[in-house]
């Protein structure tokens, strides 16, 4: 390896990183029942303006989405950019007590735009996201706002 590509490596190697696709989870004991969780975390999700996509208490999660791009973005990328917040609330019978998980990611969807519209191929579908700051910011808030003091997981300063 010359001097060039030896330096190259460790930049390049950061520069992927911060570019990860993968959704970023964080976690915490919460002082409430399952289900006293479970409709704090819908109450959090809707109070932050997201909409609930899925969810229900038998299964313990629930999804919701917010929109975080704005018009004239969305004319020029042909993407609409959404933060992504899937709750799950389970008890751990090893200790008793009940956990929520809050998984923050984020998608583009491919449906509109100028640019986009001047292509004869249409493009539709999502593509996955790195989660935002807002997304996991908003993560934590759920469950600091849910009763959960030590929160684990990812920073959302990162």
């Amino acid at each position: 390896m010359n001097r060039t590509t030896r330096r190259a490596v460790p930049l390049l190697v950061l520069l992927l990183a911060g570019c990860s696709t993968a959704p970023v989870s964080f976690q915490g004991v919460a002082p409430s029942g399952l289900e006293t969780a479970y409709r704090c975390a819908v109450a959090q999700l809707n109070l932050m303006d997201y909409t609930i996509e899925d969810g229900n208490l038998e299964a313990g999660f629930v999804r919701a989405r917010r929109q975080t791009s704005g018009v004239v973005q969305e004319l020029f990328t042909g993407a609409a950019h959404h933060d992504i917040l899937t709750a799950s609330v389970f008890d751990n019978p090893a200790t008793g007590n009940t956990h929520i998980r809050v998984v923050a990611s984020r998608v583009a969807d491919h449906d509109i735009g100028l640019v986009a519209g001047l292509d004869d191929e249409e493009e539709q579908g999502e593509n996955q996201l790195g989660p935002s700051d807002s997304g996991k910011a908003d993560a934590q808030r759920l469950l600091t706002n849910c009763g959960v003091v030590a929160v684990t997981g990812s920073s959302a300063s990162r």
